[in-house]
């Protein structure tokens, strides 16, 4: 431990240093680096003096952001672990990481509390809660119990540090090929190593502005807050998931906060391109490192015709089992000719190798698998020691048993210029809007439905380059793909339900067996083998929609009845909706709303119930403009008149 200086001791130097600077702004609120530092001392002297040893796993279950990164500071703290769960996961989700980990305590908001409850039950778990907005005064069947006197514990002073650079420090989930989960445990030194590799490659200092955009339960997260509050800079949090989604919302949303830098994935990278843009947009805007799926040149070139290399373009590679990131790509105008954009060299302390299938190594411009090899690795997976000896190997080209590679199932080769370029998958994993995803594990629950024969799911993508899911399924008459829909619901987060269901009579399938994914139909290509109840447009609106609906989602014939999002729409392809609609009938439509209203039929509907508030609000408008041009006596006169009437 001597000599170590984790992340949580690089923030408490800054808040030393810039104790009244705001650390995190979010939602009008600013919250300033001494009270950060305070308030996750004291969610750390809780947790320890309430007898939670060095190393025992905290999972964290809230919505509110700063109470998230306040929970992560105090638990690094105490030398314990997090583990954050997105309360809006279904529940056997939840469950399923609940079990895998066990954890000891939880840090929630009594709304959640009984949810928690239910968990502790049903995996018979025996554990602790601290309720950050309250307490609760009754227990769960001795199963989870409300930690009292949080609320009005008052020791804030830094607690001597409790854990070491090997020390496991985190846990994130990410989708298994067995059917559940996979619990990566970080480690502190992996993180310390990245943060600090940015601050140092870009420059940041006091002040600096880096946009908050990823969900806490995904590891690039720990970027988003880490760098700003190692560095003396701010956290800037959007106002929701609408500001992001919303493409046109975002851009007023950065400018507006004047960011300097940001990490998202292509996939929003690709949603701010196509938007109408101009050179006069982010003058603050310095940096926009990209990572966890592959960068269209295509995309990039567009940027480029607008900003040229004003703002620096940087992409970056790195599964979570290495920590963030170890690979890292400045990108030049230069690189608009390639084909596929580069992830660039491996940053210090970390290298790759490119292993064939026979084992040797490959020489410069030969693909093969892609083995990272750091000392600035995870741990492994959470208990779960064979799966990760599968992929935690002794280097084959050294004697040394603690010479430890990762092999990614990334194939991958050297160019000339010494680059990492990235060629796909060995296996079936995929990357959906920067989300890992074991397609086996969707395969796998989909035939536990009742009624289905044979299943494949697969990547496709939309006309603007976006991937999404596509089952197709072969069930029997009567199936429902809603149905189906719900019941994945019920186990899998958003961005791991298909967002398309095709029925056929046969999975296409090669002599050897395996699906033939070429010959598997795009959605909306009907044959007969799917059945479903069409009516086509009729008014004016419905076929106004019906062909914005061809624009976006290359599906020719289209009726009133069909859902957006069985014919393929997806998160990002719905903000184009949206700003389509705009466009067209000059009414702002919610993300939310046209996720409720998912068809023809009702979108038409919402429209029409948009256009007649915004209507309301119009005479509403001019009735007290009128009304301010009136003296009081006059206003008295018509108000006494509209009573007799």
């Amino acid at each position: 431990m001597i000599g170590h200086e984790g992340v949580s001791e690089m923030f408490s130097r800054a808040a030393q240093k810039f104790p009244s600077n705001t650390a995190i702004e979010a939602k009008g609120r600013r919250i300033s680096y001494l009270d950060l530092e305070a308030e996750s001392n004291k969610v750390a002297n809780f947790l320890v003096e309430n007898g939670a040893p060095a190393g025992s796993i905290v999972a964290i279950m809230v919505e509110d952001t700063v109470v998230v990164i306040t929970a992560i500071l105090g638990i690094l703290k105490a030398g314990c672990v997090f583990a954050p769960l997105d309360p809006g996961l279904p529940e056997k989700r939840l469950q399923a990481m609940v079990a895998q980990t066990s954890p000891r305590w939880f840090i929630t908001q009594t709304i959640y509390y009984s949810k928690i409850c239910g968990i502790a039950q049903n995996s018979g778990l025996k554990a602790f809660a601290i309720c950050m907005d309250g307490e609760i005064d009754a227990g769960c069947q001795g199963e989870l119990v409300c930690a009292k006197g949080y609320q009005t514990y008052g020791n804030t002073s830094r607690p001597s540090a409790r854990s070491g650079p090997d020390d496991p420090s985190y846990i994130y989930f990410t989708s298994g090929s067995i059917g559940r989960p996979k619990a990566i445990l970080g480690r502190s030194k992996g993180l310390d190593h990245f943060i600090r590799w940015e601050i140092k490659t870009f420059g940041l200092e006091e002040g600096t502005r880096v946009s908050q955009l990823t969900t806490p339960i995904f590891d690039p997260f720990l970027r988003d807050i880490f760098v700003p509050l190692c560095a003396g800079g701010v956290v800037c949090i959007p106002d929701g998931k609408d500001t992001i989604l919303h493409a046109r919302k975002l851009i007023d949303w950065i400018d507006i906060q004047q960011i300097n830098l940001i990490h998202c994935v292509p996939f929003l990278f690709r949603s701010l391109v196509n938007e109408d843009l101009n050179p006069y947009y982010f003058f603050s805007l310095k940096n926009i490192l990209l990572a966890g799926e592959p960068l269209p040149p295509s995309d990039v070139r567009k940027w480029m015709d607008v900003f040229g290399e004003r703002i620096q373009l940087v992409n970056v590679y790195g599964p979570t089992e290495t920590t963030l990131a170890k690979f890292f790509y400045f990108i030049k105008r230069s690189d608009l000719d390639r084909t596929l954009m580069p992830v660039g060299k491996p940053m210090e302390g970390a290298s790759a190798l490119i292993v064939g299938d026979d084992g040797a190594l490959c020489g410069p411009g030969s693909a093969g698998e892609v083995y990272i090899r750091t000392q600035f690795r995870s741990l492994g997976y959470y208990k779960q020691p064979d799966l990760t000896k599968e992929v935690f190997i002794q280097n084959p080209f050294s004697e040394d048993s603690n010479d430890i590679v990762y092999k990614t199932g990334d194939l991958g080769r050297v160019l000339p210029d010494g680059n990492l370029e990235l060629l796909g998958r060995k296996d079936t994993q995929v990357k959906v809007r920067g989300v890992r995803i074991e397609l086996h594990e969707i395969e796998n629950l989909i035939f536990r439905h009742e009624g289905i024969r044979d299943v494949v799911v697969v990547d496709r993508e939309d006309l603007a380059g976006q991937k999404y899911l596509c089952a197709y399924i072969v069930a029997d008459e009567g199936v429902q793909s809603s149905k189906i829909r719900e019941y994945l619901s019920e186990h899998l987060p958003e961005t791991m339900i298909p967002s398309a269901f095709v029925a056929l009579k046969a999975l296409p399938r090669l002599p050897s067996g395996k699906v033939n994914r070429s010959d598997l139909p795009a959605p909306g290509e009907y044959s007969s083998d799917l059945q479903r109840f069409y009516v086509a447009p009729r008014t004016s609106v419905e076929k106004e929609l019906a062909q914005i609906w061809q624009q976006i989602l290359g599906v020719k014939q289209i009726g009133i009845h069909d859902s957006f999002f069985e014919l393929g729409g997806h998160s990002l392809s719905v903000t184009q909706l949206a700003s389509r609609i705009w466009d067209a009938f000059h009414v702002e439509m919610p993300l939310g709303v046209l996720f409720n209203h998912p068809t023809i039929a009702d979108m038409t509907l919402a429209i029409a119930a948009a256009q007649a508030g915004q209507e309301a609000k119009a005479e509403m408008a001019q009735l007290l403009a009128e009304l301010k041009q009136l003296s009081p006596n006059e206003i008295k006169a018509r108000l006494e008149r509209a009573e007799t009437i």
